[in-house]
């Protein structure tokens, strides 16, 4: 488990990363807002944990950021303002839960489980793996943080894959997906599909590549 601490008290912040290790979870810590887009651009996370007041913006304005851009990953909001329009205004911009200074650690460990154990939804927005992060609704594919244009059809074909990742997905199910049901299908329109994505993909050197089982299907795996 993945936590990433936006806190720019660096003795807090070495406490709560102390003692959370402890509860064995893995804690990277961001002392800014732009630390914390860095983090959040290379790494995958669990969990946030966001101050409100740091040194170079707004916890509540960076939230609304991510939510905006679709980003589900949970947030906790931790801060010494205790108003309630406060903690209101948060909560109904995308926080998961609102934890004010000073706490207990047992506290915040417990909320962190309650969060986790929440069901995911089947569809997540974003799909975030090594260097590559993809937005299933707007279809914007970044590789080491650049865009990287492709074809609709391979915006769909990457959908599936990502959607099953490291799972084999048939030629049927990207038959169903991406073409008409009452239209008759060669093979061959999804191999230049496939083609032209795989190429896309070495060009901008992904560390994510799509194996061919031959006969079976398709898997978007890890690169070795």
């Amino acid at each position: 488990m993945k936590i990433l601490l936006v806190e720019d008290n660096a003795r807090l912040s070495e406490l709560i990363k102390k003692n959370l290790e402890k509860d064995n979870f893995v804690v990277d810590i961001a002392s800014n807002l732009i630390e914390a887009d860095v983090s959040l651009s290379t790494y995958q996370f669990d969990l946030i944990i966001l101050d409100l007041n740091l040194p170079d913006g707004n916890g509540e304005e960076y939230l609304n950021k991510l939510r905006k851009k679709k980003n589900k990953i949970p947030v906790i909001i931790l801060t010494a303002n205790n108003n309630f329009d406060t903690k209101i205004k948060n909560l109904n911009i995308g926080a998961d839960d609102f934890l004010t200074k000073p706490f207990k650690h047992e506290e915040l460990v417990a909320r962190i489980h309650a969060i986790l154990r929440r069901p995911k939804e089947l569809n997540e927005s974003i799909f975030q793996k090594g260097n590559i992060k993809f937005n299933n609704n707007t279809g914007e594919l970044l590789i080491n943080n650049k865009e990287v244009k492709i074809s609709k059809k391979e915006v769909l074909l990457f959908e599936i894959l990502s959607n099953k990742f490291s799972k084999t997905v048939t030629k049927s199910e990207i038959e169903d997906k991406l073409y008409d049901h009452n239209k008759e299908i060669s093979s061959n329109p999804i191999e230049v599909t496939l083609f032209r994505l795989r190429k896309n993909l070495e060009k901008n050197k992904s560390n994510l590549i799509i194996n061919n089982l031959k006969g079976i299907g398709y898997r978007l795996v890890n690169a070795k």
